[in-house]
Parts: structure tokens; sequence; C-alpha cells
């Protein structure tokens, strides 16, 4: 298959194809970023022209590395020397970090958007422009900068994908012990990958300033005595012949670093997708008690069988056994009555109605074995909803009933993805957050990695599109306020 996309080998393309990474050096970054997105012809010579919105001395080594020599490199400031523009990188990292206040955010995305505005004639149609950011935290309240620019440039430009990348150089901060709140790692930034094209309004003067997230974080008497990690790389054992049926199971061993860090024995955890018994299990494992709800009884019956087994197993050597209990049950029906109070809720729910897209690689596998592909064939299943902004609204309310059933300062985990749908992107992560944060303190995010799957050379020879190997863990508090 001929290449027109760049000049890498197939070999070289895919490993750029995973959705995350880990660096010590930006400028290894950025060079990776213009050999995949930049093409020198040799038959015609044509050779590519890249702005570059970076210090001085980073654009000079750029310009100085060998492997670009045929790759034509402009500081911001210079753009005006180009006649067209074929790939423009933005490195809004430092500015973040100098941010003292959302206030000062906004002037900021700004003075961007009036950049990529003055580009927008000379950029290439069909040719990407990268934005480097990261979100942050400043006197104790999160702020999702990071999202809120991918959301702002979505309405102007394609957002086309997302790479999430571990900054190596950065050691993860140390947390205040008394009475510390949720805390996590401050060394991701995010690689946001926007395409000038059919699908481009190219009308910044229409683009709507995004909504800043200002609760503050609340005092809650769970103490955290260290941050949790940003991201973790989780490789599962294999699945069990009644955990294989279920389409989308996440591994227990992932979510008891969760119940560990924000519970303690005999604390009740809960799951109002239950699915085939993850969560309870886990929680059963590390001596919570384990509650939950589960709409398919297939599963549910699974998720008893798997508990009561290990209830079974534990009585047999004199253990302190806890309590569970799996309704089946729609979540959006439940009341705070039908279960104790809930310490810390942990869940993944549909990733909309992806399971249903019969193209999926995976959905063809589990085909051929007679699989499941879907949750269930219920009208009320989350899965089944073919319209975004209903199923988002759905989920939403779904996670306010759950508000009701924490405790005051209790903590909700969600672990879900962003969307690629049709050639477009649907930010879930962020537009869930977004609709949480009117009940809930919005904390900072952390990422479970997949290093264990196989890179399909999605895109290969003709545009970019990643393997979607991250999910975002989203966690939320209910304000300690709050009964």
């Amino acid at each position: 298959m001929k290449n027109r996309f760049n000049n890498l080998t197939s070999k070289q393309w895919l490993p750029f194809q995973k959705s995350w990474f880990r660096f010590d050096n930006l400028t290894d970054v950025l060079v990776e970023n213009i050999l995949f997105f930049t093409q020198v012809r040799e038959d015609d010579g044509y050779l590519p022209n890249i702005v570059l919105d970076f210090d001085k001395n980073s654009v000079k080594e750029l310009q100085n590395y060998a492997l670009l020599d045929k790759r034509r490199l402009l500081p911001f400031e210079r753009f005006g020397e180009f006649d067209r523009i074929d790939f423009a990188v933005f490195n809004l990292l430092p500015d973040i970090e100098r941010l003292t206040s959302p206030e000062t955010f906004n002037v900021l995305l700004a003075e961007l958007s009036k950049k990529i505005r003055e580009i927008g004639n000379k950029l290439i149609h069909r040719k990407f422009v990268l934005i480097l950011a990261k979100n942050k935290t400043i006197n104790g309240v999160f702020y999702p900068f990071a999202w809120q620019i991918g959301k702002y440039f979505q309405s102007v430009l394609s957002l086309k994908d997302e790479k999430i990348g571990i900054d190596l150089s950065r050691t993860e901060e140390s947390a205040a012990k008394e009475n510390s709140g949720f805390k996590t790692g401050d060394n991701v930034i995010y690689s946001l990958y926007f395409r000038k094209d059919e699908m481009s309004s190219m009308e910044f003067e229409k683009a709507i300033p995004p909504k800043i997230l200002e609760r503050p974080q609340d005092k809650t008497s769970l103490k955290f005595d260290e941050i949790f990690p940003s991201h973790q790389i989780v490789k599962p054992p294999p699945r069990k012949k009644n955990e294989i049926l279920h389409p989308a199971k996440y591994p227990e061993v992932l979510i008891e670093s969760f119940i560990k860090h924000f519970t303690v024995p005999g604390d009740n955890v809960f799951d109002p997708m239950s699915g085939t018994g993850s969560t309870q299990l886990a929680a059963l494992t590390l001596g919570r008690n384990a509650y939950g709800t589960e709409l398919s009884p297939f599963f549910a019956d699974i998720a008893r069988q798997r508990c009561t087994k290990y209830v079974s197993q534990t009585n047999l050597f004199n253990r302190t056994t806890n309590k569970f209990q799996i309704k089946i049950k729609d979540a959006r029906t439940v009341t705070p009555d039908e279960f104790p109070p809930i310490h810390y809720i942990v869940t993944s729910p549909p990733y909309w109605d992806m399971l249903n897209m019969k193209g999926a690689e995976n959905q063809a596998k589990r085909r051929q074995k007679g699989l499941q592909t879907n949750y269930s064939d219920s009208e009320k299943d989350l899965g089944n909803i073919a319209d975004y902004r209903e199923f988002l609204e759905e989920l939403r309310d779904i996670y306010f009933k759950m508000f009701d059933l924490l405790v005051a300062g209790g903590y909700l985990t969600i672990i879900v993805k962003n969307i690629k749908k049709k050639g477009r992107n649907f930010p879930l992560a962020w537009d869930l957050s977004l609709e949480l944060s009117q009940k809930y303190i919005v904390c900072q995010e952390s990422f479970w990695f997949q290093d264990d799957l196989r890179i399909a050379p999605y895109g290969y020879g003709n545009t970019w599109v990643s393997n979607t190997f991250h999910h975002y863990c989203l966690t939320f508090q209910k304000p300690a306020g709050k009964p």
C-alpha cells in the first residue's frame, strides 16, 4: 500500500498509533510528531512547511535537528514567510504552568484562538494542528484546561484525536497528609490533534469560551497519606469462562487500587452497573462490603455466583467475611433506602453504543466464538441509545441518583473513554465531567493504560487515527457539606 501521508514505513508508523506515551524529553516528542504529520516528496522536490509556537531556543534546536533537515521550520512570528503551512504546533505547557487563575486562562485561550485564526488561510486542507496542553490545580481547585481547549477548538476545527503523555522528568508531587483531598501526579500532558477539513467551520468569532469549573475542593474526613498514581499499566490475568461472557469487563486488579485508596476495611462500596461483579469481588477481597445493581439478570447471576464462591471459600478458613448484595435493577430507579450509606462508588458505564458497531474488530472475534457482543437488547440499556446527547443525559442522571447514596465527602470514580465514531470524536469523558460538575466536585484525572493489545494500522498511509489504549479514570467528590 502506498503511503501518501508521510515518509514512514509501517514499522515506524505503528508505534505512533498507540494513544499514550511516556517521555523525558519534549524535543523527541516534537520530532516524532513532525516526522509523522509531514511528508517530503523526493519526486517533485516538495518540502513541508511547519510553524512552531515555542520559545526561540526550542525552535532553533529543532531547526538544527538532523532528522528534520528537509523540512522548513519557522517560529510563529515568521509564519508570514510561508505561502502554505503543512503542520502547526502550539506548546501551551509553560503558559499553563504559569497560570494563577481561571481568568488568566481565558486570556491565554483568546490569544491562541487569534494565532490559529491567523494561520487558518495558509493551513492546507486536511492538514493538522497540534496543541500541547495540560490540566492544572490552582489553590486546591482542579481546572481541566486541556479538556476545555479541546472543546473550544472542536467548534472551529475537527478534533481528530488525542494522545496522553507521561513526563518522566517530573516527579509526582507529595501530598499534604492532614485531611488532604484527592491528588494525582502532576506529570500528564495532552497532545490534541485538530484538522482543517470539510467539517471545520473556521468561524472563530462564533466559538463559545468554555465553562470554567470553579467549585472549591471540600475538606473531607478521609485522609490520603499518598497521592494516587497519574496512570496505571495493568495487564489483567486471563478471563475465566463466565467472565469472558461479558463484552467489556474491567480488571479487578485495577479496581482494587482505587478501593484501597478511597476506603478502609468495613466500608461500603457500590457499583450501579455491576456486570459480572468485578467491583464487588475486588471489594470483598479487600475486606469491604460490596453492593450494586445490574440491569441484566444474566450478568447479575454471574456476579452473584462469583461473590458467593469467594465468600464460601473465606468461610472455610474462618476469616471474617463481608456482606454483598447485587440487585437486578435499573440504576435509574435506585433509592437511598435500598442500601446502607455508601462510602465509595466505582463503575464503568457503556461507552455509548460502541458495542453495537458491527465493524469493530473485537466484536467480529466475539461473534466467531458465539459470544454476546453487547450488554443486552433491552430498550433500558444505555448501550443501546443511538443519540449521543440523549445517552450523555441519561448517564448524568444515573450518577445524580448515586449522589444520594454517597456519604458526605464520599467519592465516585468512573472508568470511561472518549469515543471515535464515523470520523468524529465525541469527548465523552470531558462532556460527562462537565455534566457532573453541576452536583459533584471534579477531581484530578488518572488513567488506565493498556499495553497488552495488538496495534492496528488504522488509517495507514492516508490519515491519523490512533488505537485508543487509554481509559480515563474520572474521580468526583460529593461536597462534605451535603447530607
